[in-house]
């Protein structure tokens, strides 16, 4: 990594110690720990870890850090969302498969199509059924941010949920998960200039408030907002930041209003 965005991520860190734990961590606490408790404690989850271990590629901001991130919180809207039981478990399963894929093509133009058609040739051959597989292909393809749905759902009675489920998760990666970890490694792999960087800064910041409204399950509407709130207010601190410790000659760029 740059050694600029090294060292602005580490004040980020910094920022973000400061702020409050998202509500979620807290409120549902024990839904958290039960799909980490499945999540370590599956031998096919495990297995499909191992064999992905190639693929996750940490330099680019969605590597193995990101995606078992998704996998546990989309486990744990699951079970939220319907309870706990033996089916929420076979739905918690596949949202940690569905978790732990859908960013393995994320290099690649057209990330969600290219993932969901790698899970539909991968699964096959660690004897997921043919419904599992349409259910987390569907998930995939639908998960990514302020595209029109034009997919018709697999008749698999778990995909609505599933799909739901791994969004949000996937989305709550852009409160302050964004600033700690993911956007040093994607703007340090590709190269962009600090200036550069910063010129796009303030747009970026109106993207992510703009994910507030698109949360799906109940348990994303309730609890995403705030993950956002978080990740702006460390947005706008960093920017000051960078602007007075790391690129003085940025100053003239534009601003942008406090996040409500």
């Amino acid at each position: 990594m740059d050694e600029t965005y090294r060292q602005i991520r580490m004040r980020a860190r910094e920022i973000l110690k400061e702020m409050p734990e998202p509500l979620f961590y807290s409120k549902q606490k024990e839904a958290v720990a039960f799909s980490r408790l499945l999540f370590k404690e599956s031998k096919p989850v495990q297995v499909l870890i191992h064999h992905l271990e190639s693929e996750f590629e940490e330099d680019f901001g969605h590597g193995f850090f990101h995606s078992e991130k998704v996998a546990v919180e989309a486990g744990a809207i699951v079970h939220i969302e319907r309870g706990k039981n033996s089916k929420t478990e076979e739905i918690v399963f596949k949202a940690h498969v569905a978790g732990l894929l859908h960013d393995t093509m994320r290099k690649h133009p057209d990330h969600a199509e290219k993932g969901a058609c790698y899970a539909e040739e991968l699964l096959p051959g660690f004897a997921f059924s043919l419904e599992t597989v349409q259910e987390i292909a569907y998930a995939i393809r639908l998960h990514e941010a302020f595209k029109t749905c034009t997919i018709t759902p697999p008749s698999g009675k778990d995909a609505p949920l599933l799909s739901k489920a791994l969004y949000d998760a996937d989305k709550f990666r852009w409160g302050p998960d964004n600033f700690s970890h993911t956007v040093w490694d994607m703007v340090s792999y590709a190269k962009i200039p600090l200036p550069l960087f910063m010129s796009h800064y303030p747009k970026g910041l109106k993207g992510i408030e703009k994910i507030k409204e698109t949360f799906r399950t109940p348990t994303g509407k309730l609890y995403g907002p705030d993950f956002i709130r978080i990740g702006l207010a460390v947005g706008q601190k960093l920017h000051t930041v960078i602007l007075e410790e790391f690129s003085p000659t940025c100053r003239g760029m534009a601003s942008f209003p406090p996040a409500p």
